[in-house]
């Protein structure tokens, strides 16, 4: 791991899910830590350091807005996205994440959603040449629904 690689804990509890999308994000040179369920998520946030959380929705026991108000008194500097089927969530759910983004958009909106949120440029300048990141967060409007425009404290 370098400095300008964001490590991202991904939580998903559909396994092909998880493989697929861990496999794209390693692509993409993002270092990725895979958790099945939110306990799991939990316990590898306490022993593992990471600078983003990306959080399926619905995982059993409790879903991701619960699993990121306890992410937040673990990891309070991580950027907290998520990942959602629903393209309409209520406004009190969605001040627990920096970003929602959509399943089924682009993968491009993912990673350059990561990458302002990391504020990654050295990362994202270093990617192979024929990867693209879409610097135009707008260019799918139905990708990233909202990001918090507060800054980071480190």
């Amino acid at each position: 791991m370098t400095p300008t690689t964001p490590t991202v804990l991904y939580v998903e509890d559909d396994a092909h899910q998880r493989r697929l999308l861990r496999a794209v994000l390693e692509h993409f040179g993002f270092n990725v830590i895979p958790a099945k369920s939110a306990c799991d998520a939990l316990e590898i946030a306490q022993w593992l350091p990471f600078e983003v959380a990306l959080l399926d929705y619905e995982l059993p026991g409790m879903n991701a807005t619960q699993l990121a108000c306890e992410m937040r008194a673990v990891e309070p500097n991580a950027a907290i996205i998520l990942l959602s089927g629903r393209d309409h969530l209520p406004a009190g759910e969605l001040i627990y994440f920096d970003a929602h983004v959509v399943k089924g958009s682009p993968i491009d909106e993912l990673v350059s959603t990561i990458y302002r949120l990391t504020g990654s440029r050295r990362w994202a300048e270093s990617l192979p040449s024929g990867d693209s990141v879409s610097e135009n967060p707008h260019q799918e409007a139905s990708a990233v629904k909202r990001e918090r425009s507060v800054a980071r404290r480190n």
